[in-house]
């Protein structure tokens, strides 16, 4: 197959993984916060910034990916065809989606009433079948946890949908699509700002990073110039882009709380995302590869599975050791549980990969044929 004609950004494994390791580390502390002060709280608090630049990664990542495979198709076929793509992502999301909606409505109601524990209220079954979870819904911290998880994975189903029509009629506009869908993600998360509401879980929010996704995909599959100026840069200046853009990373939206510069975060943050996209995959003088680390590869390659379970693991652990009447407000007890917990995560998300996802990704390339 010629050069030009592979579609295959195995860089990107690596990536995920750093996405994940925030995502852990905030619903590990959040399940730590018995009182709105102490060291736990302040954390849980900073990192909670930190990963709202992850969805936002996830976000661009996936859309960089679905609208980099949706070009590759036309280029080849001459057409895209919807049908097979919904039932790539239906292969991709749905097995441990619906393990984790089991637990959910089934497995953690029965564990609170045979141990006895405080009782909590189940979600409306029917929002979630209708793709219209209660973003707002009052829960527990440990409900919480892996409820808002699970309710990302909702927003991306949304995401999956509707940009897969967009590009099915608009392909051919992909610029001017994803210049409108940032358009819309900047207005979405201002209208919020200015009623006083979360924007974290309104899909439109995410407007910004899935156009830049969109526009990168573009750049690399038409070989921009900035795609080959990325290409030859020194690792100085690479050096200083990372450096740059991770403090941006880290401080952005913890300086633009509760203000309207909010909504522009994304943009640049997005913007290094793509860089590191092409970086990675291109770039002749590279600080690092992280390709050649297989094992955070491998953590990335399995890192869906990890940022389902582990809020769904993470709950049982807690229970299991609130059960056992080990302090939980003990530094030993907090970094034994984060240990077993990140574990477990592992464990089960490496056999979910291997036992269920992977077979299904088999099957899935029946439908991605070119």
């Amino acid at each position: 197959m010629p050069r030009n004609k592979r579609l295959h950004f195995k860089d990107l494994d690596a990536l995920r993984f750093f996405g994940f390791i925030p995502i852990f580390v905030y619903c590990f502390l959040k399940l730590l916060t018995f009182d709105k002060e102490g060291i736990t709280y302040e954390i849980a608090n900073a990192i909670e910034f930190i990963t709202k630049n992850c969805l936002d990664f996830f976000f661009f990542l996936s859309s960089f990916l679905i609208s980099s495979h949706i070009l590759r198709e036309v280029k080849y076929r001459k057409k895209f065809s919807f049908k097979n793509y919904i039932i790539r992502r239906f292969l991709r999301v749905s097995t441990v989606l619906v393990l984790a909606l089991l637990f959910i409505f089934l497995l953690h109601p029965w564990l609170i009433e045979k141990l006895k524990l405080q009782a909590i209220s189940i979600p409306e079954g029917w929002s979630y079948v209708m793709l219209l979870p209660n973003y707002f819904y009052d829960a527990r911290i440990e409900q919480y946890v892996y409820l808002i998880v699970v309710w990302a994975v909702f927003m991306f189903i949304q995401f999956y949908f509707v940009w897969g029509l967009l590009l099915y009629f608009l392909v051919k506009y992909l610029k001017y699509v994803s210049f409108a869908v940032i358009g819309i993600g900047i207005v979405a998360r201002i209208v919020h700002l200015q009623m006083d509401v979360p924007w974290e879980f309104d899909t439109l929010s995410y407007g910004v990073a899935i156009g830049i996704g969109g526009l990168a995909a573009l750049l690399v599959r038409q070989e921009h110039w900035s795609v080959q100026k990325i290409k030859g840069l020194s690792k100085n200046i690479i050096w200083v882009i990372y450096i740059s853009g991770i403090l941006f990373l880290l401080l952005a939206y913890y300086l633009s709380y509760d203000n309207l510069l909010t909504a522009f975060v994304p943009i640049i943050s997005c913007a290094f995302f793509a860089f590191l996209v092409i970086e990675q995959t291109y770039a002749k003088n590279s600080i690092y590869k992280f390709r050649n680390n297989k094992l955070i590869s491998h953590l990335g390659k399995i890192s869906y599975g990890m940022i389902i379970y582990q809020g769904i693991i993470n709950v049982l652990v807690m229970t299991a050791i609130g059960s056992l009447d080990f302090d939980l407000r003990s530094d030993l007890v907090k970094i034994v549980f984060f240990l077993i917990s990140f574990i477990l995560t592992w464990i089960v998300a490496d056999l979910s990969y291997n036992m269920i996802e992977k077979p299904l990704l088999i099957f899935r390339k029946e439908f991605k044929k070119v």
